[in-house]
């Protein structure tokens, strides 16, 4: 039998954690996270979406066993591009069951009318900064840090309980050894045609500040692109953890214009190179492996999971030349660093600023995790969910 349960206890949270790596071992392309990992997102007391928005988790569980989950989330600050009235799924992992799918969207979007949606998006995990989209193109791809895996059958189920695509988001992968990079007569003339244009590598001893500039730099050069939501230092707790740690200093770079900060751009290594082999709830000899990794091992992928540009000098040829020596320098300090590859994403499918840039670089599209919208029946009626491009 069937039945939907939420989650109301300790028991049921780690159930609900740990669920995909129940289900989906074995399965091509998929790489088990560590549980503690997953906590941190997803845990009330630890996740950072919990501070500001209101969260109700569920379990699909047949004769004792649970074998789907779902979350929905409402959230005071609503991305650039949704109608006020939305509320959000997320965390919608599943067997390959279409009566499971459907009765788990039903219970969230049943919640998110009782608390006055008009429509629904997602999925995200727990909002467009975390980890968004649901995995349609790529689930064989290499795992890659805060990249959500699905496999190829959730997508179609959703369709099948109504939901439509609302946007696309790219991932985009550069094999090193072969990447295109600006010449050093074209890094002169290019420098040149800036005088006053610096890059510095943040000092590890001012992360705080530095991850403040990032966070205003991003801001303020996305605040008006779809899916954007504002990013607080909060939002990156932890993160000076990993970059004193795990990062290369030459991962973060700021990019200066007469002493200002006007572009940023920071690479996180793939943690799936520490934790391959290991289980999701490592035992005392697996913690001791995995600390030996990270004093050890050198990372050969990572992924690109900020850039940003101010927007006063968006869609001018400085911004762009800005834009392109960034990518110029982090493709030549990972090559130095013997890296192998690294991600670029998320990338909204119509960047047409970003898009050119990486292409010119030999980065090729090689992941899509897709954002759906639907109106909630019982609701009073939405204006169209999209409201600009």
């Amino acid at each position: 039998m069937l039945q939907i349960t939420p989650v109301s206890d300790r028991s049921d949270l780690r159930a609900f954690i740990e669920l995909p790596n129940r289900i989906y071992v074995g399965q091509q392309g998929f790489e088990p996270p560590l549980n503690m990992d997953r906590d941190m997102l997803l845990n009330p007391r630890r996740s950072a979406f919990w501070k500001h928005g209101r969260v109700k988790y569920w379990l699909a569980m047949r004769d004792g066993l649970p074998v789907g989950r779902i979350s929905a989330q409402i959230d005071p600050n609503m991305p650039v591009g949704i109608e006020p009235g939305a509320g959000m799924f997320g965390c919608l992992d599943a067997i390959d069951d279409a009566e499971v799918v459907r009765l788990l969207v039903e219970t969230a979007e049943q919640w998110l009318v009782a608390e006055g949606c008009t429509s629904i998006f997602g999925p995200c995990t727990l909002d467009m900064n975390d980890e968004p989209g649901l995995l349609v193109e790529g689930a064989d791809q290499p795992a890659m840090t805060l990249c959500p895996w699905h496999p190829p059958y959730i997508g179609p189920h959703l369709e099948r309980c109504g939901y439509e695509r609302l946007r696309d988001l790219h991932n985009w992968k550069l094999e090193l050894a072969s990447a295109t990079q600006l010449t050093t007569e074209g890094r002169k003339r290019m420098s040149d045609r800036i005088p006053g244009l610096t890059s510095r590598i943040p000092d590890r001893g001012s992360y705080a500040r530095d991850i403040a500039i990032l966070c205003d730099i991003y801001n303020d050069g996305w605040r008006n692109h779809w899916g954007f939501i504002p990013l607080a230092p909060v939002d990156l707790d932890g993160l000076d953890v990993l970059m004193k740690w795990l990062v290369a200093p030459e991962a973060f770079r700021i990019i200066e214009l007469d002493g200002e900060p006007v572009a940023v751009m920071l690479l996180i290594p793939n943690l799936f190179e520490l934790t391959a082999g290991l289980s999701p709830s490592p035992g005392a000899l697996g913690w001791m492996r995995l600390a030996w990794r990270a004093m050890t091992h050198r990372f050969r992928s990572g992924r690109i999971i900020v850039v940003g540009l101010v927007s006063r000098l968006q869609g001018t040829v400085v911004g762009a030349a800005i834009a392109a020596l960034m990518v110029d320098e982090l493709v030549t300090s990972q090559t130095v660093l013997k890296g192998e590859w690294v991600e670029a994403g998320w990338v909204l499918e119509n960047n047409t600023a970003l898009i050119p840039i990486l292409e010119r670089f030999g980065f090729q599209r090689n992941k899509t995790f897709r954002i759906f919208g639907k109106t909630l029946q019982g609701a009073a009626r939405a204006p169209a969910m999209e409201a600009r491009p």
